[in-house]
């Protein structure tokens, strides 16, 4: 089996001697995971940082099998933020949850797409790009709350979530961010326990600051 795609990378293991396990969060395949040879060469190296997007050739001999990667920068997304440790963690954060949570090899393009917007508004915000990002990835994966139901949400904050632009505090985005880690505590236990996020509980020591 053989395709194509462009996608960021989310996870790297380091497998044999000169060989990792990688995961990309593709376009058109979802998260995809295979093998990457001389990943620690001087030369792939720079190229194998996490955010990262790049072009991808994949092969494998079966479909069920994992198949091998080949890959080209298209661009260095996390040297944006090497200088700014908040929104490094925030752009580390976001990769950890698609990483963790994302089904493999399930397209789910709302994801993708809301994912490429999130990593380019980061550049100009910082926590309410990340949380509403996260606001927005748990209910494209198809665990959000019917914001109508929601009758403990301040009307501000359903306002917020539903309208971008809104005016808000920082006190409503922390509101927005302990309401993700309820809906993923609630929702997702089954996937996922939240206290093995490690960049976002970071976040929420920012938040708690």
């Amino acid at each position: 089996m053989r395709w194509s795609d462009i996608g960021f990378l989310v996870s790297i293991n380091s497998s044999k001697e000169n060989s990792s396990i990688i995961k990309i969060f593709s376009n058109d395949h979802g998260c995809y995971s295979g093998i990457v040879y001389g990943s620690s060469s001087k030369k792939k190296k720079p190229d194998l940082q996490l955010g990262n997007k790049v072009k991808i050739n994949y092969s494998s001999k079966s479909e069920d099998s994992l198949g091998y990667f080949s890959l080209e920068l298209i661009e260095n997304i996390s040297i944006k933020f090497f200088n700014n440790p908040i929104k490094l963690d925030l752009m580390l954060t976001s990769i950890e949850i698609i990483s963790k949570v994302m089904p493999e090899r399930q397209a789910n393009q709302s994801c993708y797409d809301d994912f490429n917007l999130f990593l380019k508004n980061l550049e100009m915000d910082n926590l309410k790009a990340y949380v509403m990002w996260e606001h927005s990835f748990i209910k494209n994966i198809g665990y959000g709350p019917d914001l109508e139901e929601e009758s403990n949400l301040k009307d501000n904050i359903k306002n917020i979530l539903l309208k971008p632009n809104s005016d808000f505090t920082f006190n409503d985005l922390k509101t927005i961010f302990d309401l993700n880690a309820s809906i993923i505590n609630s929702r997702l236990s089954d996937i996922i326990n939240i206290t093995s996020f490690k960049y976002r509980n970071k976040i929420l020591k920012y938040f708690n600051e």
